[in-house]
C-alpha cells in the first residue's frame, strides 16, 4: 500500500489505476501525471479541475459558449 503524497491516504496503486480510467477513459494518464503516488480521489479531482480550468479558459478565448459562473469558479 502507497500512501497519497497529497492526502495521506493509504491506498492500491493498480485499484487508483483503474479508477482513474474508469473516470476518463484515458489508460496511460494516471501513470504519466501521477506516477502512483497519489490516490485515486485527489488524482481525478485534480484532473477535473485542470479540465475545467481550460474549458474557462477557452471560454474566455470564444472557443466555447461563455457561461460567465463556470470562469469565475475555474478561474
Amino acid at each position: 500500500m502507497k500512501k497519497c503524497c497529497k492526502c495521506g491516504k493509504k491506498f492500491n496503486v493498480s485499484d487508483a489505476r483503474e479508477e482513474y480510467i474508469a473516470e476518463f477513459g484515458i489508460d496511460e494518464e494516471y501513470d504519466e501525471e501521477y506516477g502512483g503516488e497519489v490516490c485515486a480521489d485527489c488524482a481525478i479531482s485534480e484532473t477535473q479541475s485542470n479540465v475545467n480550468a481550460g474549458k474557462a479558459i477557452d471560454m474566455m478565448n470564444g472557443e466555447e459558449d461563455y457561461d460567465d459562473e463556470h470562469v469565475k469558479n475555474y478561474l
